[in-house]
């Protein structure tokens, strides 16, 4: 195939071909003694994806040649340079997407634009007394506490499963301020104890202030709970103990495309 048709192929320019070339990096198959015209076969396409991979990740074309020339011999080091690039890549991905979900979470609080099917209401209600079985731990950074969250219920509900126990309420969480941070706990409401988990009893609370989060993520919960609070304030009474989310619906369930989550704040 002459160089432009293998320019294409390899999704680099002509003038980048006859640099390699120059270079001793891509050969041509064949230049017309004649023409001067380069041609280039199937068969080095490969080497081409290899000098274009390597060049992606930033060496220089002296450290391309080195790793060329180590491939050609039989080594996989171009491999295994981008499978560790891939893996860095991923890595970073879910880094940014966390931080763009808490972006937006932020801004949707502050615009108050965060997604409800109704606008919430505020009852004072007494709370139950809960026996769960649990993970839990010291959190001391705020936005991280949804990914935390999601982990612990990960362990719990894969413990619940093996173990055979029966659940006798929806999950919960819990939140108990602790040395400059929280204690979050994510629970399953069983009563016998569940190897590898906590036990713990939630007392009953005779007064609290609750609202229910219905929405199709998570993203508006962290200004539900804002919300909840300032009610609590405007109604002349004070945050006390340990606060709870008790999931009634989420989109894990069979069939489930919501999040209904009771956000319940003990007062006085």
């Amino acid at each position: 195939m002459n160089i432009g048709e293998f320019a294409r192929l390899a999704g680099v320019s002509v003038r980048m071909l006859r640099h390699y070339d120059q270079l001793g990096l891509l050969r041509p198959h064949r230049v017309d003694p004649h023409t001067g015209y380069r041609s280039y076969t199937a068969a080095q396409l490969d080497r081409a994806n290899h000098l274009v991979a390597l060049k992606d990740l930033g060496f220089g074309l002296d450290r391309v040649a080195e790793l060329l020339e180590a491939d050609a011999s039989g080594g996989d080091r171009v491999v295994a340079l981008l499978r560790e690039r891939r893996d860095e890549l991923r890595a970073q991905i879910a880094v940014d997407r966390g931080r763009l979900a808490r972006v937006e979470a932020r801004l949707s609080t502050i615009t108050k634009e965060h997604e409800m099917t109704t606008t919430p209401t505020y009852t004072e209600t007494s709370l139950p007394a809960l026996r769960l079985v649990q993970s839990s731990a010291h959190v001391a950074d705020m936005g991280a506490i949804e990914a935390e969250m999601g982990l612990m219920f990960g362990r719990v509900n894969e413990a619940v499963a093996a173990a055979g126990a029966t659940r006798t309420g929806p999950g919960v969480a819990h939140y108990t301020e602790e040395d400059e941070g929280l204690r979050a706990a994510a629970a399953e409401q069983v009563d016998e104890p569940v190897a590898g988990l906590e036990s713990a009893d939630l007392p009953a609370v005779g007064r609290a202030l609750a609202t229910t989060y219905d929405a199709a993520d998570l993203s508006g919960i962290a200004g539900a709970w804002q919300s909840l609070v300032t009610e609590v304030e405007r109604r002349g009474l004070t945050p006390r103990g340990t606060c709870r989310e008790v999931y009634h619906a989420t989109p894990y369930e069979p069939g489930g495309t919501r999040w209904v989550v009771d956000l319940q704040q003990p007062v006085g």
